[in-house]
């Protein structure tokens, strides 16, 4: 079945285009003849929430950020959306900052928050005067810093390899935390229907508990224990339901015994979710 559809966080520039270009090229390289449109929307929800909607659609959406963590906004979207992962793609993250006066002398910062919290250590020792403005994505940091007059000693966090149309006073490269900051986004769909394939490389989980009581989560992690399955990762959710009540978020290696595992949580006394069976999207190389 072609897909015609991917929607992804805008505009044209941002992290999630770079993943979103990659699984298009992906879609190409192994058999699609029309390569689908790539539509920007203005939130992470809002694209999860379209290709939700749209059968023949992918959304393609930052989960997980190595300096900063998890991206709630993907993760709490994708159940309450009906969504399933088939992919993941991990993007090298890299920032600049342009700036219309000398870094000390900046008063206004125009950045995401997820890019705040990767480059705070250059931005502390850097920036001491800038208050931030936060905008809804790093492209739109550039954008909105272009259109800022010159004389208002402005600054962005932006891609690095974003041109922004407009002569900078300073530009430096590379003023993310940690050099190899990278984030992982997934490639998700309407859900319904789809089988999981536990063949993959991976799978995510999210378990609902009826009730909090003493050894819940080893109860929980005891049968991926059992079946000697890896959980690369565990998170801790409000649940929604009444206050101080949580969910877990879980990420499995697959091995021969998942199928089985899966079996008995779905046995246990909470409800679990499969929110997708995956690997890696191969590279073009």
């Amino acid at each position: 079945m072609a897909i015609d559809q991917i929607y992804l966080l805008g505009p044209e520039g941002t992290f999630s285009d770079h993943a979103a270009r990659r699984f298009r090229e992906y879609l190409a390289r192994t058999g699609q003849t029309k390569a689908p449109d790539l539509s920007y929307t203005r939130s992470i929800p809002e694209a999860l929430e379209l290709a939700a909607q749209h059968p023949l659609s992918r959304a393609v959406t930052p989960i997980e950020n190595s300096e900063s963590g998890i991206v709630v906004a993907t993760q709490d979207h994708l159940a309450r959306y009906g969504l399933f992962i088939d992919w993941e793609i991990s993007v090298p993250v890299r920032f600049r900052i342009l700036s219309d006066a000398p870094l000390a002398e900046v008063i206004g910062l125009f950045v995401h928050p997820v890019a705040l919290e990767q480059c705070d250590t250059f931005l502390g020792r850097q920036l001491p005067r800038a208050r931030p403005t936060f905008t809804r994505s790093n492209v739109d940091s550039a954008i909105r810093w272009r259109d800022s007059p010159p004389g208002d000693r402005m600054a962005a966090i932006v891609p690095h390899d974003y041109l922004p149309g407009r002569d900078a006073f300073v530009d430096v490269q590379d003023i993310q935390n940690d050099q190899q900051n990278t984030t992982r986004f997934v490639v998700a769909h309407n859900g319904r229907g789809v089988q999981p394939d536990y063949t993959r490389t991976k799978t995510s989980l999210l378990i609902s508990p009826d009730a909090d009581r003493p050894g819940l989560l080893f109860e929980i992690l005891s049968v991926f224990k059992k079946h000697n399955i890896n959980l690369c990762r565990i998170e801790s959710r409000p649940a929604r339901t009444r206050p101080w009540a949580y969910v877990f978020y879980m990420d499995i290696t697959n091995n021969a015994g998942t199928a089985e595992a899966v079996r008995e949580l779905f046995a246990g006394r909470w409800t679990v979710t499969v929110l997708g069976t995956y690997d890696e999207l191969p590279s073009a190389s």
